[in-house]
C-alpha cells in the first residue's frame, strides 16, 4: 500500500520540482541571436579553437560604416563581414564575450557588466580569463561561468551577480550563441 502512495506522488514531486533554477543559468533579459562562420574571422577562429581564449563581439561604426568588431582576450582583433543577415543579430546589452574555457567549454556572456547593468559599461579582458569593468572595479572569471572573482575594497555595490550567460553551440565551424 506504501509503494502506490510513493509512485502516485513521485510523479507530482517531479512536477513541482522543476522549477526556473533548472534553467536561470541562461538569461532572457537581451535578445541574443547570432551564426558566426569561424572560418570568416581568424579572431573566432583562434579562441573557438583554444583552451581560456575569449573574444569581445559588438557592432561599431567605423568611417560611417557599421561592422562587427572582434577583440580576443590574447590582443588579436578583427572585423566580421556584415551582410543583411549579421545586420540583425541580436548582441545583448552591450555586445558579447565568445570563447572556450580552460575546461574546452563553448561559453557566451554579455559584454555589459552586470553590477552597472548599461550598455555603455563594457568589460575589458585582463590577464588568465578574466574580465573586469572600468566603473566599478568587479572582476569576473570567464572559466568559472562569469562568477565573480575579484570585488574592489570598500565597494558599495547595488546587487552582486555574475555574468549574463547566454546559450551558444559550437559544431567545429559556426558559433551560434541565443537566448
Amino acid at each position: 500500500m506504501m509503494k502506490k502512495v510513493i509512485i502516485s506522488i513521485l510523479p507530482l514531486l517531479m512536477l513541482f520540482g522543476c522549477s526556473d533554477d533548472a534553467t536561470s543559468t541562461f538569461s532572457n533579459r537581451e535578445h541574443v541571436y547570432c551564426a558566426f562562420d569561424v572560418l570568416r574571422s581568424d579572431v573566432l577562429f583562434n579562441v573557438m579553437g583554444n583552451y581560456g581564449q575569449f573574444a569581445s563581439v559588438r557592432k561599431r561604426v567605423v568611417d560611417g560604416k557599421t561592422q562587427i568588431e572582434l577583440i580576443s582576450n590574447s590582443g588579436l582583433k578583427g572585423y566580421y563581414p556584415l551582410d543583411q543577415l549579421s545586420n540583425n543579430f541580436g548582441l545583448g546589452l552591450g555586445g558579447l564575450i565568445v570563447g572556450t574555457n580552460n575546461f574546452g567549454e563553448t561559453l557566451c556572456y554579455d559584454l555589459s557588466c552586470p553590477i552597472c547593468d548599461r550598455a555603455d559599461r563594457r568589460l575589458t579582458f585582463t590577464n588568465g580569463g578574466y574580465a573586469k569593468c572600468g566603473k566599478c572595479g568587479v572582476t569576473f572569471d570567464l572559466n568559472n561561468n562569469g562568477a565573480i572573482y575579484q570585488v574592489p575594497e570598500n565597494a558599495d555595490l547595488p546587487t552582486r551577480r555574475g555574468l549574463y550567460r547566454y546559450r551558444i553551440n559550437y559544431n567545429g565551424q559556426i558559433v551560434n550563441a541565443y537566448n
